[in-house]
């Protein structure tokens, strides 16, 4: 009988086609697991080596910077404290003639004869002055980490990322704009600061967003180097950085100086602009400190906190029980809005400086 009739061959035959694809069905199966687990495998130790590379990295941006922090601020924290006058070396000035503080001064620090110091600078700020002559103040507020000697340079571009002591850094100094002048003040000093997130240089003013921290810190002491001032905030504000955040317009807040009807209408704007009242009045005649940082509400942010200085004969003293939530809407930029066509002054007439 041939294979082709014979029915147990083509059974047989059958069988034979059936175990041999199942056979290799199997080590098929079992190949394609062999290789997916050693993908899985090859995978998890991408994921691994990618977050050990992630933490190393991690890690040394965070050494970096705590590295920095402690170069920085620690060091400058001992310079300042070389730069500041001792309370007992104060008494002393307090009794004395201008004269006679100079020549006291010099005699504790003889090193300050070599120094050319500008004509009728206060004798508080002459170590921060022999340290660097672009100093041009000082400014605190009390209860906060803000008491730093301000600086100036001929641009606005420096003291971003270098410190008092002219050493590059990413915490930078507290400078006035190069536009400022001092003897006198100019109607708006300008003064920047960064908002570290270790809460030093500028980060307390995100603080003045609330109501209830102004009362609690509602003065500003900001010396030149020729008088020394106290300043009341009467507004904070929310504002943006450059013309690029708000349909190319900006609300500029840079100026030293302009006519006088531009100054009223500045003071006007103000009121709109203000997070909250604060109960301190602006005039026409007064003179304006502007501090500024950024801020995280929306792209290229700005926080102001404004002060005007304290007028002569005035009690410097804040009374905070007139501040409070406004009745009206801030004014914000349109970059604030998620649909600048709910901006409850998208029709309002914008300043700009003349």
């Amino acid at each position: 009988m041939s294979k082709k009739t014979d029915s147990r061959y083509v059974y047989f035959s059958g069988s034979e086609e059936t175990v041999i694809r199942a056979d290799e069905t199997k080590k098929l199966t079992v190949t394609k697991a062999f290789k997916k687990k050693k993908l899985k495998k090859t995978a998890l130790n991408l994921v691994s080596l990618v977050l050990i590379v992630s933490i190393l990295v991690s890690s040394l941006f965070l050494g970096k910077r705590g590295i920095e922090r402690f170069l920085v601020l620690r060091q400058e924290e001992k310079r300042h404290e070389e730069a500041s006058l001792p309370s007992d070396v104060i008494e002393k000035l307090d009794n004395m003639t201008d004269e006679q503080k100079w020549e006291y001064l010099y005699k504790k620090y003889p090193d300050l004869i070599n120094v050319k110091f500008p004509a009728r600078i206060l004798v508080d700020y002459a170590l921060y002055y022999a340290q660097n002559p672009q100093t041009v103040g000082y400014i605190k507020i009390d209860g906060t980490k803000i008491d730093s000697p301000v600086v100036q340079a001929d641009n606005n571009k420096y003291y971003l990322n270098h410190d008092f002591y002219g050493k590059a850094t990413s915490y930078g100094a507290i400078y006035a704009s190069y536009k400022n002048s001092f003897q006198p003040f100019d109607r708006n000093t300008l003064l920047y600061g960064h908002n570290m997130h270790d809460g030093s240089r500028f980060a307390d003013l995100l603080n003045y967003k609330n109501l209830e921290y102004f009362k609690k810190h509602p003065i500003i002491q900001f010396d030149s180097l020729y008088e020394k001032n106290y300043w009341k905030i009467c507004a904070v504000v929310i504002t943006n950085g450059s013309t690029e955040s708000d349909n190319g317009y900006f609300f500029d807040f840079t100026f030293n100086h302009c006519s006088d009807l531009c100054y009223e209408e500045y003071i006007g704007e103000l009121e709109k602009r203000k997070l909250y009242e604060t109960g301190v009045d602006v005039l026409p005649t007064d003179r304006l400190l502007t501090l500024c940082t950024c801020t995280y509400e929306y792209d290229d942010a700005r926080l102001l906190v404004i002060a005007r200085m304290v007028r002569k004969g005035e009690n410097p003293v804040v009374d905070t029980a007139f501040a409070d939530y406004k009745s009206t809407p801030v004014k914000y930029p349109d970059s604030y809005y998620d649909n600048p066509n709910s901006n409850p002054y998208k029709n309002d007439k914008k300043f700009y400086l003349y």
